[in-house]
């Protein structure tokens, strides 16, 4: 495996009950201590995040979905820079645009989304994202021993 280096970055509103899966998974990422992983658990994705993201040989975000019926990984690819600079909100895609334009960029990089039920305000998981979340943990996991 390597001295590679992983970020996982767990974000989400962990006040909106499912919205806060990808949290739960940075949290659970972090208590297992893998070698060489670092984790982020984060309220929103933030232009500053592409210092960290920058010589790491993989990073892995982690959020909640409305748009998947289980947990679901797919590649990132950087957006262009142009789109970028437009962009009012940070994506994973416009995340690694910056990245590109400070350092090197991860050889891989992913999106886990987790599927989720209950986005109401509260503090607990549903059964559909606590079960996502298990799921998304296995995959991360998986993903980083490879």
């Amino acid at each position: 495996m390597g001295h590679s280096s992983t970020l996982v970055i767990g974000y989400g509103n962990d006040l909106r009950s499912d919205d806060g899966a990808g949290r739960v998974v940075a949290d659970r990422i972090g208590k297992l201590d893998l070698p060489g992983v670092e984790v982020r658990s984060l309220s929103q994705l933030t232009p500053e995040l592409s210092l960290d993201i920058a010589g790491m040989s993989r990073v892995v975000f982690v959020d909640a979905s409305t748009e998947v019926a289980e947990t679901t990984l797919i590649p990132v690819v950087a957006d262009t820079v142009e789109e970028t600079a437009w962009s009012h909100f940070t994506t994973p895609g416009s995340l690694l645009a910056i990245t590109g334009t400070i350092g090197p960029l991860p050889e891989h990089a992913h999106t886990v989304s987790i599927p989720v039920a209950d986005l109401g305000l509260g503090m607990e998981l549903s059964p559909i994202g606590a079960a996502g979340v298990e799921a998304a943990v296995e995959l991360i996991v998986d993903l980083i021993g490879e």
